[in-house]
């Protein structure tokens, strides 16, 4: 049997083919809310989007986890800095500068504040959302909470980033690997006692188990990629136990480990591997999408039905994703190498994890609000 390992081939695969489609997803689910229709489209007790953001989080978990074994502290953290920040700043800038005065073409009674649209640039430069809203906009809009509901889990996934860095930078946890399994099920567990109990713990504390158990699964699955076999009936049997807990609304609890591994499997098997292999737009679409949804409800593009609507922030999206790789995205990417030391040799690995990853070019984000 052909193992993860071997499946997973560095330089041909459809993960980011998945990542696009996840994404795609993420429009699907905020479509009812942003247009003032409904609550987010569910399956089980979790959002579409929250489906989505398990898979993103698997999949950064996979790749990330390949990164930090392969590089050292120091140019594994500037390579998720030079990866994440340009787009993201790029995208509050554009939000701000851009999208927020163009909305006053159709909202009535709404006004443009370029000082507050300067401090929602900066306030929230750090990944941190701490300021949502742009003053004086938004006023008619169906859903006026915030131009970006997609942006909140970018600081968590970046927390996955530098735990899974601190935890490899331990020469013990970095060769043996039962460690990340031990790390995973410490947090698989603290989430399902949050869920079926009436634990009060903080809301960013219960989100940091559940995302941080599905980043560590993808972990688990790169740290036993050469004893895990890429086998269908494996898959089929993931599928079957997530329809399990689909059916009895415990998604949240228990589906890191099966979303993870099936999630790897259809990177490894579908004929998906061109797309995005040499120009990744799945980040524009993630971090643009709301914006343009809440652009396109003010406009009237609701009144095409849900189907329209959607169709339509697909379409405006794409040339925004573009720009931002071609324009930000990609040229930020030649700056990576600035974090390295020199000819020093890199750290020791594990033989199932030496192969390069294209977490180096591409990159890992989590996706909606669950």
């Amino acid at each position: 049997m052909t193992p993860l390992s071997a499946a997973i081939d560095p330089r041909k695969n459809s993960l980011n083919a998945l990542r696009l489609l996840l994404a795609a997803a993420v429009i699907v689910s905020h479509a009812p809310q942003v247009a003032g229709w409904r609550d987010p489209y569910k399956w089980g007790d979790l959002e579409i989007g929250g489906w989505a953001v398990a898979g993103f989080f698997a999949i950064s978990g996979w790749l990330i986890t390949g990164s930090r074994l392969r590089l050292d502290m120091r140019q594994f953290l500037w390579n998720r800095v030079v990866r994440i920040y340009p787009g993201y700043w790029a995208a509050l800038a554009v939000t701000a500068f851009v999208l927020a005065p163009m909305s006053l073409a159709f909202d009535a009674g709404a006004s443009w504040d370029p000082v507050s649209a300067l401090r929602y640039v900066f306030a929230n430069a750090t990944l941190v959302e701490v300021q949502q809203k742009i003053q004086h906009t938004l006023v008619g809009a169906p859903y006026d909470a915030t131009w970006n509901l997609s942006l909140w889990t970018l600081m968590y996934e970046f927390a996955c980033y530098v735990g899974v860095g601190v935890l490899l930078s331990f020469g013990y946890a970095r060769r043996e690997r039962w460690v990340t399994l031990a790390v995973f099920a410490v947090l698989a567990a603290g989430t399902a006692v949050f869920e079926f109990t009436d634990a009060d713990v903080p809301g960013i504390v219960g989100m940091s188990f559940r995302l941080g158990s599905f980043f560590l699964a993808g972990a688990v699955l790169k740290r036993y990629a050469d004893v895990i076999p890429s086998v269908w009936w494996l898959a089929v049997a993931a599928t079957a136990v997530l329809g399990v807990l689909w059916a009895t609304e415990t998604v949240k609890a228990f589906a890191a480990l099966p979303l993870g591994y099936l999630t790897m499997y259809l990177g490894a098997r579908l004929p998906l591997h061109k797309v995005g292999r040499r120009n990744d737009i799945s980040y524009g679409v993630y971090i643009y999408a709301f914006p343009l949804q809440q652009l396109l409800a003010m406009a009237g593009a609701t009144a095409w039905g849900v189907v329209g609507y959607i169709a339509a922030t697909l379409v405006a999206v794409v040339p925004f994703a573009a720009a931002s790789w071609f324009l930000v995205e990609k040229p930020a990417l030649r700056f990576k190498d600035l974090g390295r030391r020199g000819p020093a040799a890199r750290p020791a690995v594990a033989p199932q994890a030496q192969a390069p990853s294209p977490a180096d070019v591409t990159m890992e984000i989590p996706v909606a609000r669950p």
